[in-house]
C-alpha cells in the first residue's frame, strides 16, 4: 500500500505523463490528409446544423511560404460540402479572378467527394482562360472557369490551388485565380524585401475549420494583430524558418444587416507585415511615384487658364481641384505594365486622356497644385473601414495632400467632390490616411465633420386656407453631405424637365404642384446650394362642419428622394449585432409657419419632444398666436458609424421623427364646440387630407 507521500508523487507522476502524452500530439501545423478530410467530411452535417446554409467549408486551410524579397506561394485546400440544391446550383461553375501582373495561381486539382464515398477526379483539360468583365476600370484581369460534374446534396469539393505573387487591398475582391504557373512577366513585389497580408476569418458562408500558416524566414521580424475577436495561435520553429499559425473553428456565417460596416471591422481579421511602420511606407509611396508628377506646357498653360484671374490661394487651389474633379472622367486603364494597384500614371497622359481613377485624379491634383506653387503630394486611404496600426497595405483609394507653411496638411480629394463645394468629401470622415512624403510620416485621420456642417436647413411659410388648400414658400440651404446630394441629383435632371421632377418628389400631397422653382447650378461653387419653391396643393386640410385636419408640410420631408438619405430609414430591427455605416454626420432643420384662415384655432398639436443620444438626437416643439402655427424641428445623427449598442437610441428619434409626420393637426372655427372638433376632427374612413 501507497503512503500519502507516495500516492501524491505518482499522481503527480501520472500526470506528467499525461501531459506529456497530450504535448506529443501537438505536431507543428500541416496539410489535412485525404483520411482526415474524409472523415471531416462525413462529420459535417447537414444544412439544419448550419442555419440553412447552402454549403459549408468544412476546411479552408492555406501555408503561406514567404520569400526575403518580398513574394509568396500559398498552398490553399478548400472542402465545400454542398446542403441545398441551391449550394449545388451555386458551385456547377467554379471561377478565379486574377491580375496577372499580381499573383498567378495554378489549379492543382479538384474532386467531388460524393455522398456514397466515392471520390471523382475532375480533369482540368476543360480549364478556360478569358477575359473578366470589367466595368469602368479596364486593367485587364483575367478569370478562370472550370464546369464540375453534377453535384448532388451531401457531396463536397476538395480544391487545391497553389497562388504565388502578392497582395494588394485595392485588388482584394478578386477571387485567387489566375493564369498559371509561371507564365507571364515576372512578378515584382511593390516594396522589394517587404511581405504584408490581411485575412479574414469570417464571411458570408459557414466554416467548420479554418487555418492560416505563415512559413516565415527567421531573419525576417515580423508584426501582427489580431482584430475584432480572438484566434486560436502559435508559433513553430522549423529549420530556418517561424511557422506562425492562427486557426477557427465553427464559425458561422455573417448575416447581413443593411448597411452595416464593413466585414474587415467586425469579422476576426489578422493583419500582417514585415515593415516597420508607417513612416517606411510613407516613404515607398513618395519614391515609387514621384516621376509622375512633371507638368508640360499644356498643364501649365490651364493652371493658368484657371487661376489667373483669381486673388487668393483659397480660390485657385479650389479652382484647380475641381477642375480636376469634374473634368477627368472616372475610367481606368492599363498603361505600360505597371501594377496598377499602386503606380500612379504620368500626369501629362492623365491630362491628354482627360482620364483615370482615383489614383490618375489625386495625381492630376497633385502636377497643378505643384504649378501653383504648392507642396502637394499623393496619398493613401481607406474608404469605408479602418487602417489599422500593423503597416500592411489596407487602402483602397489614392487622395492629394498640401503641406501648409505650417507643417499641418490640407486633405484634397478630387475623386470624391465633383459637384461638392469642399475640397475634402465628408463621406470620408476620420478615415486613415499615409501621405507619401521625402521623410515619410506616420499615419492619421481624415477630418472629422460635425452634424452641423452636413445640415439640411429647410423654411417654410405658407397658409392653410378655409377650403382647404395649402400655399407655402419653402426654401432649402444645404451643406456639406447634404449639399453634394442635392447638386447631384440636380445634374442629373434636365433643365427642361426639373418642375415635373421636383412634383415627383415633393411628397407633401398628390395635389402638390409648384407654381415656380429657383435652383443653384449645381456647378456654382461660390455658395453653399440652395432651392426655392412656391407650392400650391388643393385638398391638403381635410374636414368640415367648421373644423380642419391636417398634417405638418415640412414634416413629410419634401424633395427626401434627393438626397438619398437612408440614415432617415432605420429599419424595423429592434437591436442589431453589427455596427451601421452612413458614411457622414447628418443634420435636419426644419422651421415652419402655418397661417390659419382668419376666425380659426388650433386645438390639438403634437406634444414637445426631446431625446438625446449618442446615436442620435431630436428635438420638436410646436407654439400657435397670431392666427399662425409654427414649429421648430431637429434631427442629429451624430456619428456616421453607430455601433450595435448605439443603434437602439438612434431608432428610437427616427421612430419618434416618423411618429412626428404622420401627427394630425386638428384645427376649429370660432365658436365650433371644442368637444366636436376633438371627436371629429381627425379624417376617419370616409376622410383624409391631401397626403
Amino acid at each position: 500500500m501507497m503512503t500519502t507521500k507516495e500516492h501524491v508523487r505518482f499522481v503527480l507522476f501520472a500526470g506528467a505523463m499525461a501531459c506529456s502524452s497530450v504535448a506529443a500530439l501537438a505536431d507543428a501545423p500541416r496539410p489535412v490528409s485525404a483520411d482526415e478530410i474524409a472523415t471531416m467530411i462525413a462529420a459535417a452535417g447537414d444544412q439544419d446544423d448550419f442555419d440553412g446554409a447552402d454549403f459549408v467549408y468544412v476546411l479552408d486551410e492555406a501555408d503561406v511560404y514567404v520569400q526575403r524579397g518580398g513574394l509568396a506561394t500559398t498552398e490553399a485546400c478548400q472542402v465545400i460540402k454542398i446542403l441545398t440544391d441551391a449550394g449545388a446550383r451555386s458551385k456547377s461553375v467554379l471561377r478565379w479572378e486574377f491580375d496577372p501582373d499580381t499573383y498567378r495561381t495554378t489549379i492543382k486539382s479538384v474532386r467531388v467527394h460524393r455522398k456514397d464515398e466515392s471520390v471523382a477526379v475532375v480533369s482540368l483539360d476543360e480549364l478556360i482562360t478569358q477575359p473578366a468583365p470589367q466595368h469602368a476600370i479596364y486593367w485587364g484581369n483575367q478569370q478562370q472557369i472550370l464546369g464540375v460534374p453534377r453535384l448532388e446534396v451531401g457531396d463536397a469539393l476538395e480544391i487545391r490551388t497553389s497562388k504565388i505573387g502578392f497582395n494588394i487591398a485595392y485588388l482584394a475582391d478578386s477571387g485567387g485565380g489566375s493564369a498559371g504557373g509561371s507564365a507571364g512577366p515576372e512578378l515584382v513585389p511593390p516594396m522589394a524585401g517587404h511581405w504584408y497580408e490581411v485575412t479574414l476569418f469570417q464571411g458570408d458562408h459557414p466554416i467548420i475549420k479554418k487555418r492560416y500558416s505563415v512559413h516565415m524566414p527567421k531573419d525576417m521580424p515580423v508584426q501582427y494583430g489580431v482584430y475584432n475577436g480572438a484566434l486560436k495561435s502559435s508559433l513553430w520553429f522549423d529549420g530556418d524558418y517561424h511557422i506562425y499559425t492562427w486557426t477557427a473553428e465553427d464559425v458561422p456565417a455573417v448575416k447581413r444587416e443593411p448597411r452595416m460596416v464593413a466585414l474587415d471591422d467586425c469579422v476576426p481579421k489578422l493583419v500582417m507585415a514585415t515593415l516597420g511602420d508607417w513612416h517606411g511606407k510613407s516613404r515607398w509611396f513618395y519614391e515609387v511615384n514621384e516621376s509622375q508628377f512633371d507638368a508640360d506646357d499644356a498643364i501649365r498653360a490651364k493652371v493658368a487658364e484657371l487661376t489667373d484671374d483669381l486673388k487668393t490661394d483659397e480660390e485657385k487651389i479650389a479652382a484647380v481641384v475641381h477642375w480636376v474633379a469634374d473634368n477627368i472622367r472616372y475610367y481606368g486603364t492599363k498603361q505600360g505594365g505597371a501594377c496598377e494597384g499602386y503606380t500612379l500614371h504620368e500626369s501629362a497622359k492623365t491630362f491628354r486622356d482627360r482620364g483615370g481613377v482615383c489614383k490618375d485624379k489625386a495625381g492630376m491634383a497633385v502636377t497643378m497644385l505643384r504649378v501653383l506653387g504648392h507642396e502637394a503630394y499623393a496619398a493613401l486611404t481607406m474608404a469605408g473601414s479602418r487602417v489599422e496600426r500593423i503597416p500592411a497595405d489596407q487602402f483602397n483609394h489614392t487622395v492629394t495632400v498640401i503641406r501648409n507653411k505650417d507643417g499641418s496638411f490640407l486633405d484634397i480629394d478630387p475623386t470624391w467632390v465633383p459637384l461638392m463645394r469642399g475640397l475634402w468629401s465628408s463621406f470620408e470622415d476620420r478615415q486613415g490616411l499615409v501621405y507619401g512624403t521625402p521623410e515619410g510620416v506616420d499615419q492619421s485621420l481624415s477630418p472629422h465633420y460635425e452634424p452641423e456642417y452636413n445640415m439640411r436647413s429647410v423654411r417654410s411659410k405658407g397658409e392653410i386656407h378655409e377650403d382647404g388648400t395649402l400655399t407655402t414658400n419653402i426654401g432649402y440651404d444645404l451643406h456639406g453631405a447634404a449639399g453634394g446630394r442635392f447638386r447631384r441629383a440636380v445634374n442629373g435632371i434636365p433643365v427642361s424637365d426639373r418642375p415635373a421632377r421636383f412634383e415627383d418628389e415633393l411628397s407633401i400631397a398628390p395635389t402638390a404642384r409648384i407654381e415656380s422653382l429657383n435652383v443653384i447650378d449645381p456647378y456654382d461653387y461660390t455658395r453653399d446650394a440652395f432651392a426655392e419653391m412656391d407650392i400650391v396643393a388643393e385638398s391638403y386640410a381635410a374636414g368640415g362642419d367648421g373644423m380642419l385636419v391636417f398634417q405638418l408640410p415640412l414634416m413629410s420631408h419634401p424633395l427626401n428622394g434627393f438626397f438619398r438619405a437612408t440614415f432617415m430609414k432605420p429599419g424595423d430591427s429592434k437591436e442589431r449585432k453589427y455596427g451601421i455605416h452612413f458614411w457622414a454626420t447628418r443634420q435636419l432643420r426644419y422651421e415652419e409657419t402655418l397661417k390659419l384662415p382668419d376666425g380659426w384655432e388650433v386645438v390639438s398639436l403634437p406634444e414637445p419632444k426631446t431625446l438625446d443620444s449618442a446615436g442620435g438626437a431630436l428635438t420638436f416643439g410646436a407654439e400657435t398666436g397670431d392666427g399662425a402655427l409654427t414649429y421648430r424641428f431637429t434631427f442629429t445623427l451624430k456619428s456616421g458609424t453607430l455601433s450595435a449598442d448605439d443603434y437602439p437610441d438612434y431608432k428610437r428619434a427616427v421612430d419618434t421623427m416618423n411618429e412626428l409626420s404622420a401627427e394630425w393637426i386638428v384645427c376649429r372655427r370660432s365658436g365650433t364646440d371644442a368637444a366636436d372638433a376633438h371627436a371629429t376632427g381627425k379624417p376617419g374612413s370616409g376622410e383624409s387630407s391631401g397626403r
